[in-house]
């Protein structure tokens, strides 16, 4: 269970997520990878993994998969070392996106000022493994997301003409804009399957920058 330093450090990598995906590019995240490994912050296993993804915004966002995980789960001694070593690392490739980070807000979201291990990454997606999403789960869990949503659709990788666009086609909707969006999105998956996991993933990931409350989430999949 993470305390307090730890929870803030998570959530100043959560906040800065999206800069950060969009701003790693394959030299900074190999070097990361490299002197993580050698630190032994993480395994050969998940550099490969890690290595494997094809494009640099998909590297970037397994690489802060990783390290949010790790960052959480650090014993009380090395509370902040890996986060101290990213913060550095980042310094050395990219100066600005280092201070984005060390100035995040780390105030903790009133959902998360209490470590929830039913509200662990792993255990959620382990809830909702053999659930398909379709139009009428979707729908609910958009009717649970507020401002913010944006950040949500980035990570799942909805192109920002197609936000631009459904804001157009509905300026006094914002539901109409979300379902329109994200559904478009889910269609594209193979026949729901994993869509649902990874929705929550994105969810989990920007919650500090969406209004949205993952018990929330979690209680209209499991009690519809």
């Amino acid at each position: 269970m993470a305390n307090k330093q730890q929870l803030r450090n998570s959530i100043k990598i959560k906040r800065c997520r999206e800069d950060l995906v969009q701003g790693l590019d394959d030299v900074t995240i190999k070097n990361m990878v490299d002197h993580f490994l050698s630190q032994s912050f993480i395994t050969s296993e998940e550099k490969n993994v890690i290595q494997a993804k094809e494009t640099e915004q998909e590297k970037a966002r397994k690489l802060l998969d990783v390290i949010h995980r790790k960052v959480e789960s650090q014993d009380k001694q090395n509370k902040s070392k890996l986060f101290n070593g990213f913060v550095k690392c980042l310094r050395e490739h990219n100066p600005s996106l280092a201070t984005t980070v060390e100035n995040a807000d780390d105030s903790v979201p009133n959902d998360e000022s209490v470590p929830n291990d039913e509200l662990d990454i792993d255990n959620i997606l382990e809830r909702v493994k053999n659930i398909d999403l379709n139009e009428k789960m979707l729908n609910r869990i958009l009717m649970r997301m507020g401002s913010g949503w944006e950040s949500v659709a980035s990570e799942l990788g909805i192109e920002s003409i197609k936000i631009d666009n459904v804001r157009q086609d509905n300026p006094y909707c914002t539901h109409n804009q979300k379902f329109e969006a994200f559904n478009s999105w889910r269609k594209k998956q193979a026949h729901g399957r994993g869509a649902l996991k990874k929705l929550i993933k994105a969810i989990y990931y920007c919650s500090v920058n969406c209004n949205v409350n993952m018990n929330k989430i979690l209680e209209c999949i499991e009690d519809p």
